[in-house]
């Protein structure tokens, strides 16, 4: 019987997989539109962040929303997904009033068979203004197995 869970870490500097398959679903972690060092992060001393190190702090959000889907179809394509299997998305916004530019965003990439979806607000992104993470259904037989 083969392995039924198998993650594929990208990066070694921080404890956690980009993305994970246990069985038949694969799991993104939640993604921005950059990834950062966390060594590069500058925080003032009431812990508010001066500068995430990325120099990209000033994008506009349409691109912040587009820059994080090609972030999370990087990490199902590692585990041979594609957003047609995205089963559901958790989704923050560093601003509520951006929702409507998201959603407007977001249902382009899932124009048909949306996945189910939540959304919340969160003060905790580093300078993003939107993260995103994904779960896929995908039978072990139709992408790579685990070893």
């Amino acid at each position: 019987m083969p392995p039924t869970r198998r993650a594929w870490p990208v990066r070694h500097d921080v404890p956690i997989s980009m993305v994970q398959r246990a069985g038949d679903f694969v799991l993104t972690s939640a993604f921005g539109p950059w990834l950062f060092d966390p060594k590069d992060v500058t925080f003032a001393a009431d812990g508010t962040i001066l500068d995430d190190g990325t120099g990209l702090a000033d994008m506009l959000f349409d691109e912040q929303v587009h820059r994080t889907f090609a972030h999370v179809q990087e990490a199902l394509a590692v585990a041979g997904c594609t957003l047609a299997d995205v089963v559901e998305c958790r989704c923050w916004l560093a601003d509520a009033r951006d929702f409507v530019a998201f959603n407007a965003i977001y249902a382009g990439y899932f124009e048909k068979d949306p996945p189910v979806r939540s959304v919340f607000p969160s003060a905790f992104m580093f300078r993003c203004k939107v993260e995103m993470q994904a779960i896929a259904y995908k039978p072990q037989a139709d992408g790579p197995r685990a070893s």
